[in-house]
């Protein structure tokens, strides 16, 4: 959900929009809410993407719908958010393609991209020009020793800006628990190959479908072993088309089979790439799971590789699904047996000392993580000699001068759940909230002339056990009578108001139970 914002006098820019995947309140995903932001729509002149990941773009449509801004963004994550505009039926959007190595002057901002080394194609950081001095943001990073095809990290240019002088570093913080240097790409695609020449069988090898690098890596392997691919997930088969499209993948007809062909194949010459490395129910690998794809089964004997990681919050849902296969008999290779079958997109903690040291900056801010990534990142500033450094948190108004850094307001801030595509409003979310922790009641009123004409009907649902159900909901409807009767309503939202009010103070204080209540009229108040 990474979306900052950057003021420097008229001028506003936005730095990402990002999304979360969730699965509260029944949403599917989550953004930030972008109230404070639109109330800034005179001054705000651009949204700036440091790459295609999406807890950076994925917010985009939802913010574009509300208002139109140009956006800028490296190659891979333009044509991802070509893509995102297509769903939501989005047209006309100023969507301008800014690479690494590009200037942009954003009013009184000047923006030049360089090149870092991440999970996915064409990942970028900021220079950012501004009248108070230089600010670096990283964007997410590592600093590959030995980096493969098509991985660029601008340390030249680095040199050059830390030399001219960097007054703020703001820097992806979310490796900062892991010591030394995050494992680099190449010995990940090594450790794939050794795993799958020794598979006897299929082999299902599941990553994060933006990780062109790794794609790449697989559907080479494949080949070379003999084997046909097939790409299980709305997601793979987006992600390769679009790195073929820009060039990252060779020409790949005659390697890719369609799901209904796998059976058909002999065992030990078909590799599947699937999506839902996390454990989504929905998802390609879940399917197979629960033997519950329409094309393509798994055996006892078979091989599944996680080459990924368990985002913090998804651990269950992961280890989950590694249950379901084991216990058909498949060999699971997961990182934590065998760390070696995956490589983070994020620096690890020498990795962030070298950013901090490459650039020498006045003042550090670390960015991207939960509060102990950062608080633990801001120590390897305290220990490089950073003498201005601050810790944020969502809302906070941090004041960069030529002098000082500190925080100085706070503005509103808050979340925005999605279910299909459109937001859920602030009533929706408390009415799913108070269902999901006390249960629905509803009053149903038959009135005639204003007045109540018989025993109200009462339905509960996650209130009480079923044996106990229909003689508590008719306790329920004669202390609403009983309370209602005699009253003459002038209309049906008087009568329904005072039908929930009976309701509720009925089940707090004999039975201590907050279900949502509801009730409706029937008939001519």
């Amino acid at each position: 959900m990474n979306c900052a914002a950057l003021s420097c006098g008229d001028t506003t820019i936005v730095i990402d929009c990002g999304i979360g995947f969730t699965d509260e309140h029944g949403a599917e995903l989550v953004h930030a809410d972008f109230g404070w932001l639109l109330e800034q729509h005179r001054n705000l002149e651009a949204i700036v993407i440091t790459h295609g990941h999406e807890d950076h773009i994925g917010a985009l449509p939802y913010f574009l719908k509300q208002l139109r801004v140009p956006v800028f963004a490296p190659p891979y994550a333009a044509a991802l958010i070509e893509d995102r505009l297509r769903e939501h039926r989005l047209r006309n959007v100023d969507l301008r393609v800014s690479p690494a190595g590009s200037h942009e002057q954003i009013g009184c901002i000047s923006m030049e991209r360089f090149a870092v080394h991440h999970s996915i194609a064409d990942a970028t950081g900021l220079i950012l020009d501004t009248p108070v001095g230089t600010v670096v943001h990283t964007g997410d990073f590592k600093i590959e020793s030995d980096p493969c095809e098509g991985q660029r990290f601008d340390r030249d240019r680095l040199e050059q800006v830390a030399r001219d002088g960097v007054r703020l570093l703001l820097s992806d913080s979310t490796g900062a628990d892991v010591d030394g240097r995050a494992r680099i790409e190449r010995d990940a695609e090594t450790a794939l190959e050794d795993w799958i020449l020794r598979s006897p069988n299929r082999v299902v090898v599941a990553t994060f479908s933006s990780n062109a690098f790794r794609l790449r890596a697989v559907l080479r392997i494949a080949r070379e072993c003999g084997r046909k691919v097939c790409l299980l997930g709305m997601s793979v088969q987006k992600h390769t088309e679009t790195a073929q499209a820009l060039g990252l993948l060779p020409p790949l007809d005659d390697l890719l089979i369609a799901p209904g062909e796998v059976d058909g194949l002999p065992r030990d010459q078909a590799l599947i790439l699937a999506g839902g490395t996390q454990g989504e129910p929905a998802s390609a690998l879940s399917r197979l799971g629960r033997d519950e794809h329409a094309h393509v089964h798994l055996e006892a004997g078979d091989t599944v590789i996680f080459s990924s990681r368990a985002i913090p919050g998804n651990e269950l849902g992961v280890f989950n699904l590694v249950n379901r296969f084991e216990r058909r008999g498949l060999e699971v290779i997961t990182r934590a047996r065998h760390p070696e079958v995956h490589a983070s997109g994020h620096g690890s903690r020498e990795e962030q000392r070298a950013m901090i040291k490459l650039l020498r900056p006045e003042a550090f801010v670390p960015v991207h993580g939960t509060h102990h990534h950062r608080s633990r990142h801001l120590e390897l500033a305290h220990e490089e000699g950073i003498a201005q450094t601050q810790l944020v948190e969502n809302g906070n108004v941090l004041e960069l001068t030529r002098d000082t850094l500190g925080v100085v307001d706070t503005v509103p801030t808050g979340r925005i759940y999605i279910d299909g595509m459109r937001a859920l409003s602030a009533e929706v979310i408390a009415e799913r909230r108070a269902m999901a922790s006390g249960g629905l009641l509803s009053v149903v009123l038959s009135l005639k002339g204003g007045r109540l004409r018989e025993l109200p009907h009462v339905l509960s649902r996650g209130v009480w056990d079923g044996s106990e159900r229909v003689r508590l909901e008719r306790k329920v409807a004669e202390q609403v009578r009983n309370r209602l009767k005699g009253q003459r309503f002038g209309d049906a939202a008087e009568a329904e108001e005072a039908a929930i009010e009976a309701a509720r103070k009925f089940l707090v204080h004999n039975h201590r139970r907050r279900p949502l209540i509801t009730a409706d009229v029937h008939g001519e108040p």
